[in-house]
């Protein structure tokens, strides 16, 4: 149910997006978005909002917490195989474009391209049944611990000293 509804809506976001495109009638350049536009680039970029008692990045149509694997990189994902089962990951739409610490990766494993956060790939619980659930938060598992994901603090852009491994997303 859940995976038709998040393919119902996409597709509903796609047609959204196809409406606009219209035949030209000779100006030769193309209109710049009003303020109330969302560029098209952005995608499906990650949101900040309350989840688990603070903020956390969350995936902007369902409302999931995002998490991270402390052992993960942008150049070495150790989340495969039957870990993308229970921690399936947060993919990039096409066209999808990084924001301050926000990027997108590609998957050396050829699953894709992958949000990640200040170089940790994103990926979502399968055991969070609904928007804003933090159930696999501290969670030990596939060689590391995982962790929601949380929107740095203004001016702590390094982990602080004794910081228990987690850099700064605990």
């Amino acid at each position: 149910m859940k995976k038709r509804l998040a393919a119902l809506l996409f597709a509903a976001a796609v047609l959204v997006a196809g409406c606009g495109g219209g035949g030209s009638t000779g100006g030769g350049t193309n209109p710049i978005p009003g303020p109330t536009q969302t560029p098209a680039a952005q995608g499906n970029l990650p949101l900040s909002e309350a989840a688990g008692g603070s903020n956390a990045w969350v995936n902007p149509s369902s409302h999931r917490t995002l998490y991270f694997l402390d052992v993960d990189t942008a150049t070495g994902g150790t989340c495969t195989g039957g870990c993308l089962g229970i921690w399936p990951i947060f993919a990039a739409q096409a066209g999808s474009v990084g924001s301050d610490n926000m990027t997108v990766i590609t998957r050396s494993d050829g699953a894709g391209q992958q949000w990640a956060y200040q170089g940790h790939p994103l990926y979502m619980y399968a055991g969070d049944s609904g928007p804003d659930q933090t159930n696999g938060d501290g969670i030990p598992d596939f060689g590391g611990h995982w962790h929601v994901a949380r929107p740095a603090a203004a001016g702590s852009a390094t982990p602080p000293p004794g910081d228990p491994g987690c850099h700064g997303y605990c």
